[in-house]
């Protein structure tokens, strides 16, 4: 590649076709590092093949012609090629562009995102750029997964003799696509020694097919790759740097509203065009689809909608109708559970979300894309119609089933297609099946009252079911004072929930009350349309970088929505800082309902009359603010029209409900039956729970022998410690924990020491006898701590193997810990550099790295011995996945850390 192709080149990958982005010479010369004088003879050779046009004087400005501007035929069919995905449009361009004949190109993203389309429109650019004739050739990988001497025949060929039966020569697929393009789907598919097959072809252009040992075929051939699956678990390293480029299709979930009613709208005139039929679609109709979670993105997004056309024919069918109407009778059941509440600004989408639209066949050729099934769906309806006619059936039969048929055939496809749907609600928070049972409840009740129920309101109903069940388990009974209101007030909910008692028994594995069907009722009263209302504006506010938005950003996963919000209160910020802003956000959320402000600690706690008077505005706080408690106040908040007061009080009560059904349960109630106990007592204060205590116990009991004949009790940091004092003051000897409790007279030892020969050996003094020598890391002490940050670590580090990268957090907390902490670290102090190193690797891995800030020389100048341990133990536990690690990201970690003593 000459430098003027390269500097064409660089007017293609940047869009310099206008005179106002034009480039001068001077600029051209400083970005290719050359002579002016030479920049100005290749700008003037470029402009006189018409490859470029100029204006301008002092300086002239050079910029693409018109005769080499991009036609954008080859990339109009995708929606959101100069939206959400320009810049993967603009990548896929610069790749076909690059001579000789394009660079390998590696296309990502989840099932149903359109990765097919990309590199089908890649081959029509190509087409487009290239001269002559351009194949494009498809090859599945996944047909011949399991045989590497398979694959080599299909991509390369075999020669006559080469095997038994190989009676003639046989071109592979490579021939095939010889001066064009080899679309390899479902790359990551290939075993490691199918993806080195492909070694030689990439690097040196050239490939043997099977039998022959010296001849060598030329193959000027692009690949374009395609996987739905993790790119770092799935092909091998060697691999991946032999494809230059790589290009990342979003989600739709992740694309914008507008662009999702643009595929909507291309989905419902392909039908159309097919039926030769104008479509009236209601305004819900569109909302719906506009909002509920494809888990396939847009193939399910595709097939929902030609499900909808097809139950619509059935009805214009039996009732000779020249048009199709698409009301929310004919959406599948399941989208109802699955809308996401998101908040609408545009008139324009509100307007269509309340009037519909009137879909009619396209004037121009628009072509159908083929929909993947094997048959024709409309003339399956036809038949069906048919065949039941001639059974002699009634048409309101024929009609019921017809639908039933649809409806079995569309589930069978939709699981092939789609992934579990309840992989977003993490099974500590949800159990999965507990969650299935709500769903499942929910999808009955819309059917039965012609109801539709969202995202909100399934989170609530499975959080509420969890609850009921440990309520029962711990042994405390379900009583509800309003049931008789309820019963005649609502009889068709309170029917329904009736008929389903033995279902829910049977899910749950316990017994439900009429008392708790009173309770269950509620939640099927109202449906979206009747939730639609303005409701309390709701703030999380906490100290951290991230806290808030952690606790925010989960609850706003659960629930489906995204009223949850969020303040980060920075460490050293000022009061007043933090007033101002606080203010300014509780404006912005106010609905006319007030705002609940749910807090961690601080000054806040008493701030109620201070932001009222700052804003006018009714602000309600409560403290001690967890994940379970930003949860409950989003689930009485969104799910009903009540009070700011009203909130605060169901808030309170209902988590001091579930705060006390855990404090019943059979595995917390052992607490008090060791507290009778009449031995000397060790009382064990654990922030992470049971399990830690259980390790500290045998830790004491490994190396003080005297320690198996004392008691050991194990309390929550949210224990009532004093509770606890009062029953065995007399025989508590000892403290061990993370805080301290400040019992009277009672020695106290933070956890951390016991991991030091001085710390067993002030437990030795104590409890009497034997010196102790033996430690134990922080990765036994926090095994449970560790495992949850490792089921949570791909959400932080994204393009890196989670096991690699867990493995070197664990592994460089534990020598930060004993560097810097000298064992005495807190158990938040791990979790915060655990996370900022999974997103430190993350960032470098991505080339995203954070620059060297200007103070970054004077800390490591003040703290060299420091600045080189980090250097060095990151350096050497990421070696395998990481080349370097950059100065400006250790620097950023030193300054969090505190100062060797």
């Amino acid at each position: 590649m000459n430098r003027a192709d390269k500097i064409l080149l660089y007017f293609h990958e940047n869009g310099i076709n206008t005179p106002i982005r034009g480039m001068s010479t001077s600029k051209i010369a400083d970005k290719f590092n050359i002579q002016r004088s030479d920049a100005s003879a290749e700008l003037n050779e470029l402009t006189k093949k018409r490859f470029l046009s100029k204006s301008g004087t002092r300086p002239v400005l050079y910029y693409l012609s018109a005769s080499n501007m991009e036609k954008d035929s080859a990339f109009s069919n995708i929606i959101g090629s100069n939206g959400s995905i320009k810049a993967q449009i603009d990548l896929a361009k610069a790749a076909i562009l690059y001579p000789p004949h394009g660079l390998n190109t590696l296309i990502c993203g989840a099932s149903g995102v359109g990765k097919s389309l990309l590199a089908e429109s890649m081959a029509v650019y190509a087409k487009e750029k290239w001269p002559g004739d351009i194949p494009f050739v498809i090859f599945s990988c996944a047909d011949y997964a399991d045989n590497a001497q398979l694959l080599l025949t299909q991509l390369f060929g075999y020669i006559k003799g080469a095997f038994t039966g190989a009676v003639e020569e046989h071109k592979g697929v490579v021939d095939r696509a010889q001066g064009g393009i080899l679309f390899l789907d479902e790359i990551h598919r290939l075993p490691p020694a199918g993806q080195e097959l492909l070694f030689i072809l990439i690097d040196k252009g050239f490939y043997r097919r099977l039998g022959e040992t010296k001849a060598e075929h030329k193959a000027d051939i692009m690949l374009i790759c395609a996987t739905s699956e993790d790119i770092n678990s799935s092909l091998l390293l060697t691999f991946k740097r032999r494809i230059p480029v790589q290009i990342n299709l979003p989600t739709i979930t992740e694309r914008p509203i507008g662009e999702r009613i643009k595929l909507i709208f291309h989905f419902l005139n392909q039908e159309a065009i097919r039926l030769n039929l104008p479509i009236w679609v209601e305004g819900k109709v569109i909302e719906f689809f506009a909002k509920y979670n494809c888990a396939a993105n847009i193939g399910e997004l595709k097939n929902d909608i030609l499900l909808c056309c097809a139950k619509s024919y059935l009805s214009a069918q039996a009732h000779n109708k020249s048009q199709l109407t698409l009301n929310i009778d004919d959406l599948p059941g399941r989208i109802f559970t699955h809308v996401k509440y998101q908040t609408i600004l545009d008139n324009t989408v509100i307007q269509l979300f309340t009037n519909g639209i009137l879909i009619e066949p396209a004037k121009k050729n628009t072509p159908v894309i083929n929909t993947g099934y094997g048959i024709d769906l409309y003339k399956y309806i036809d038949r069906k119609i048919d065949s039941y006619r001639q059974l002699k059936m009634s048409d309101e039969y024929i009609n019921m089933q017809t639908k039933r048929d649809l409806e079995q055939y569309f589930s069978v496809v939709m699981k092939g297609l789609k992934k579990d749907t309840v992989n977003d609600i993490p099974a500590s928070i949800i159990d999965k099946h507990i969650w299935q049972t709500a769903s499942r409840l929910l999808e009955d009740a819309a059917v039965f009252f012609h109801r539709t129920y969202n995202r909100n309101i399934l989170v609530t109903l499975a959080w509420h079911l969890q609850q009921f069940k440990e309520r029962v388990l711990s042994g405390r009974e379900v009583y509800n004072t309003n049931l008789e209101k309820i019963r005649i007030d609502y009889k068709e909910e309170f029917s329904f929930i009736s008929s389903k008692v033995n279902f829910i028994s049977d899910e749950l594995a316990v017994k439900v009350s009429l008392d708790e069907l009173g309770f269950l009722a509620m939640f099927f009263i109202h449906g979206n349309d009747e939730l639609e209302i303005c409701h309390i504006g709701i703030l999380v506010a906490a100290h951290g970088r991230a806290t808030a938005q952690n606790l925010a950003d989960v609850t706003n996963t659960l629930l489906g929505t995204d009223e949850i919000n969020y303040y980060n209160i920075p460490l050293a910020q000022n009061n007043a800082k933090t007033i101002n802003d606080l203010c300014f956000i509780i404006k912005k959320i106010n609905y006319g309902k007030g705002v609940l402000l749910l807090v961690d600690m601080g000054f806040l706690v008493t701030m109620e009359k201070t932001l009222f008077t700052e804003t006018g505005i009714k602000v309600k706080i409560i403290p001690n603010v967890t994940t379970a408690l930003v949860l409950e106040a989003g689930k009485q908040i969104l799910t009903r029209n009540i009070s700011l007061d009203e909130a605060v009080k169901h808030i309170y009560a209902a988590y001091d409900e579930y705060v006390q059904t855990i404090r019943n349960h059979p595995s917390y109630v052992d607490i008090e039956n060791k507290m009778e106990s009449t031995k000397k007592v060790i009382l064990i204060i654990c922030m992470s729970g049971h399990g830690v205590a259980e390790k500290i116990k045998d830790i004491l009991v490994e190396n003080i022998p005297e320690s198996q004949d004392m008691t050991l009790i194990n309390a929550g940091i949210n224990d009532d410690i004093e509770k606890i004092y009062a029953k065995e003051k007399n025989s508590i000897c000892l403290v061990i924990g993370s805080t301290d409790p400040h019992i009277p007279i009672v020695p106290f030892i933070n956890i951390g020491e016991l991991f030091l020969p001085e710390g067993l050996a002030k437990v030795q003094k104590i409890i009497m006898n034997k010196m102790v020598n033996k430690t134990n890391s922080l990765m036994v002490q926090y095994k449970e701590l560790y495992q949850i940050l490792r089921e949570q670590i791909n959400k932080f580090a994204k393009s890196l193997p989670e096991k690699k990268v867990a493995d070197s957090c664990e592994t460089i907390v534990e020598k930060i810990a004993v560097h810097f902490f000298e064992h005495q670290i807190a158990q938040d102090s791990i979790v915060r550099l655990y996370l900022h190193l999974a997103c430190m690797f993350d960032r470098i891995n991505c080339n995203e790295s954070l620059k060297e800030p200007d103070w970054g020389k004077e800390l490591k100048n003040s703290r060299q011995e420091d600045f080189s341990f980090l250097e060095k133990i990151i350096s050497l536990y990421t070696r395998h996945f990481l080349s370097e690690i950059p100065h400006g990201e250790i620097y950023y970690l030193l300054n969090t850390l505190p100062v060797k003593k």
